[in-house]
C-alpha cells in the first residue's frame, strides 16, 4: 500500500512544483499566475498593504504564491519520504498519519473547487483518491 500513497502525493509534487516555478518566472514576466489586467499588476507593484508600507501588494501576491507552492511541495514530500522509509513503523504505531494525509489532500480538492480552478482541483482529486484508498486498505490490513 506504500506505493499507493506515493503515487497520492506525486500530484502534489508536481502541482507545487510547477506553481513554485510559475511564480518565480512571473516575479519578472507575469504571464501564469497572474492577472489578465496589465495596468492590475502596475498597481499592484505600486501599492503598499493597508498592513504595512512594507512591501508591495505585487511582493506580497509573489511570497504568498511561493509560500503555498512550497507548502503543497513539503505536503507530498512528507507523505513520499513516509511511505517510502517508514511506512510500516507509522502502520503500526501512528495510523493518525494515514487518516490525515487522505484529510489534507481534501482540504485541497475543497479549496481548488471553491477558490483555484480545474487543474489542481483533477490534481488533488486523483492524490486524495489514492491517499484514501491507501489509508483504507492499510488499516483494514490489506
Amino acid at each position: 500500500m506504500k506505493y499507493v500513497f506515493i503515487a497520492g502525493a506525486l500530484p502534489f509534487l508536481l502541482l507545487g512544483s510547477l506553481h513554485i516555478i510559475y511564480t518565480l518566472m512571473d516575479e519578472r514576466q507575469p504571464r501564469r499566475l497572474t492577472q489578465r489586467d496589465h495596468d492590475l499588476v502596475k498597481r499592484m507593484r505600486s501599492n503598499t498593504l493597508a498592513l504595512t508600507k512594507e512591501t508591495t501588494v505585487w511582493r506580497a501576491w509573489i511570497g504568498f504564491n511561493l509560500s503555498h507552492g512550497l507548502g503543497v511541495v513539503l505536503f507530498a514530500v512528507a507523505m513520499i519520504y513516509m511511505a517510502a522509509l517508514h511506512f510500516e513503523p507509522v502502520r503500526a504505531s501512528a495510523p493518525i498519519v494515514l487518516i490525515a494525509a487522505p484529510v489534507i489532500a481534501a482540504i485541497y480538492v475543497g479549496l481548488s473547487i471553491r477558490y483555484w480552478f480545474s487543474i489542481p482541483a483533477i490534481g488533488s482529486g486523483l492524490g486524495a483518491g489514492l491517499l484514501l484508498a491507501g489509508a483504507v486498505a492499510t488499516l483494514a490490513g490489506a
